[in-house]
């Protein structure tokens, strides 16, 4: 008989509820809202179950998404911003059990801090416009390793890509489309030392 993480039902109810809003996020209506994916999850599991569950949802939205966008991503910013995510995500894998419990919950908080100051320099683009310089390759490489590793440890890689991909001034497709190449591949990339790190238990699977 299957044994479940997740038990009662007003867990599963806010389990559901932030699956949903990442799936919003992924679909280009909901920014970064992703980024509260895996704290509603860590309500009812363990955080690091609850980022192993939300890896499988993700990849199965990834799939779709990029059928979605299909050929309307940037090339040139991808080929800065998927190696920078490929360190971050090792950067992950390896002080993945230095990082306690706490020090998850703290990152997750850091994270929406970055997430306020995200939607400030959202805003400040919008208002300036033109008049700002556009950064340059390492800023974009910078921010992308940081969006690696906080999208391995807690799936909170939004705030840190938008603060590498706004300033660019992409269009709004080629904006999304490119997110959402990025997040395929760094969930993707995250799947082998997930499993090494033992997280994809008959539970989290079932769950």
């Amino acid at each position: 008989m299957a044994t479940f993480l997740i038990a009662d039902p007003i867990s599963w109810v806010l389990a559901l509820l932030g699956v949903f809003i990442v799936g919003v996020s992924k679909g280009g209506f909901g920014g970064s809202l992703g980024v509260v994916g895996v704290p509603f999850l860590a309500v009812a599991i363990p955080i690091n179950q609850a980022a192993a569950v939300m890896l499988i949802c993700l990849i199965i939205m990834d799939i779709t998404g990029i059928f979605g966008w299909k050929g309307s991503w940037c090339w040139r910013q991808l080929t800065r911003l998927l190696p920078a995510a490929g360190l971050g995500v090792c950067l992950g894998a390896v002080s993945f059990h230095a990082l306690s419990e706490n020090a998850l919950q703290i990152m997750i908080g850091l994270i929406g801090l970055v997430f306020a100051v995200q939607w400030w320099i959202k805003h400040l683009t919008i208002v300036e416009g033109s008049g700002r310089a556009i950064p340059g390759a390492w800023h974009t490489r910078f921010w992308s390793m940081v969006a690696g590793f906080t999208s391995f440890s807690v799936h909170a890689g939004g705030p840190p890509l938008q603060v590498a991909l706004l300033p660019q001034r992409l269009k709004p497709a080629i904006y999304t489309a490119t997110t959402v190449v990025f997040f395929a591949f760094v969930n993707i990339i995250k799947v082998l030392p997930y499993y090494w790190l033992d997280q994809f238990s008959s539970k989290v699977l079932w769950t």
